[in-house]
């Protein structure tokens, strides 16, 4: 029996899903160093990136209709135990030493398609329990959750690699999931008005609903440039997001990446307590914009200097910068649609935005090992010129990327302006 609801509900939600992602994260970064100390390649740590994302852009194709036209409570529930039970199987395989890599893409996949269904269910559910003047502080409480798990998840992760192993972190995630999974059952989630979806022209189908939401964005052209932006933003965050454990590991051991990527972490969590507090900027897609160019330039700084604090500082610049503009971009999105489509609009947002991010994914790898670590090899094209301002060896192609995708993301931002 439900014995939370409105605001009440909101922070119980939002309470389990922050233990939840903290026992993801943990899995996530732990996986990441396994797969790592098994192989030495980038490449091979990229793929196992893009099979924990890519599913959710390709589940959330499929989610958004059934988010609106199931009841969202049972959504959530069933989309953590799917996600939990992907877990256990990788944790009995682990712990019969029978883990292969092709076993975690499949298993992987399962999860970001459980993912799928969860991020917008409950995206959509927020503007039903909280008031549409909190919407911001709303937010930013999210945006607050998902950097305290940046924060704890690869420090606890490193802590426990290096003393227990990694069999004790599968335990620790499937025990959070049931954390999150008693917060659900104890909370009541209101349904939209099923009437106003109907006079919108719900047609049923998952292709008739997906060429909804495409239309539904095409002919509000904000929604359009919006989309645009984020997307493009996201490519380069997944260029980021793959090559930011290994080049920690070119300069220190699993303990410094870990600190380094918990300095996302304490950026994010700056700029959500802000958004928290305040509601955030009026002038939001200026605001966004700037974010951008910050995001870049801490892009180019990670590259420059081959030293963990400076890198932990870029980090921390990147969290900051990209957690206050994907917070902002989520509450136009409530506030300017309607709540009975935001299951299949933030479902479609969710599609495209993490196709971008999966393909910077899937090419920094490639790129990385390929192309750009090579020309900054002793002895490589580039190491006599740029490898003389950056330094030469292993880890400095992929400190190129950053500093050419920072430049990048600048002039984009500029241009947008």
């Amino acid at each position: 029996m439900a014995i939370f609801s409105g605001q009440r509900a909101f922070y119980a939600l939002t309470f389990g899903q922050l233990v939840s992602l903290v026992g993801s994260g943990m899995t996530r970064f732990g996986l990441g160093i396994w797969v790592l100390r098994e192989t030495g390649d980038a490449t091979a740590f990229t793929i196992m990136l893009f099979f924990v994302v890519m599913p959710v852009g390709i589940g959330a194709i499929f989610a958004g209709p059934l988010v609106d036209a199931l009841n969202r409570r049972f959504v959530l529930l069933a989309g953590n135990a799917v996600a939990s039970l992907s877990t256990l199987v990788i944790a009995l395989l682990f712990f019969g030493g029978a883990l292969e890599f092709w076993h975690l893409y499949i298993l992987l996949s399962i999860n970001g398609i459980a993912n799928a269904f969860i991020l917008p269910a409950m995206e959509a559910s927020v503007p039903l329990l909280v008031a549409r003047e909190n919407l911001g502080r709303a937010s930013g409480l999210n945006q607050l959750a998902v950097s305290i798990d940046i924060i704890v998840s690869p420090v606890l992760a490193g802590v426990l690699l290096t003393t227990v192993g990694l069999g004790v972190i599968f335990i620790a995630d499937f025990v959070t999931f049931g954390v999150s999974v008693l917060a659900l059952a104890l909370s009541a989630i209101p349904q939209p008005d099923a009437r106003a979806d109907d006079e919108r022209g719900k047609s049923g189908g998952l292709l008739a609903e997906f060429v909804f939401g495409l239309r539904y964005i095409a002919e509000r052209p904000p929604f359009v440039y919006l989309m645009t932006m984020f997307m493009v933003t996201m490519l380069f965050a997944g260029i980021g997001y793959a090559l930011a454990t290994p080049i920690s590991l070119s300069i220190g051991g699993e303990r410094e990446a870990g600190m380094v990527l918990s300095s996302f972490g304490v950026g994010a969590m700056v700029s959500a307590g802000l958004l928290s507090a305040t509601g955030g900027p009026k002038r939001r897609m200026p605001t966004m914009l700037a974010m951008i160019v910050l995001l870049g330039a801490a892009f180019a700084a990670i590259g420059l200097f081959e030293s963990i604090p400076p890198m932990m500082g870029g980090v921390f610049f990147i969290g900051f910068s990209f957690m206050l503009m994907f917070g902002l971009n989520r509450v136009i999105w409530q506030m300017k649609a309607a709540p009975e489509v935001l299951g299949r609009i933030f479902s479609l947002r969710v599609a495209l935005g993490i196709s971008a991010q999966s393909l910077g994914v899937l090419i920094a790898g490639p790129l990385a090992e390929g192309v750009f670590e090579p020309l900054m090899a002793d002895g490589g094209a580039l190491a006599d010129s740029v490898g003389a301002v950056i330094g030469v060896g292993y880890g400095r192609g992929m400190a190129l990327m950053y500093i050419l995708s920072g430049l990048v993301l600048a002039a984009f931002a500029a241009a947008l302006f």
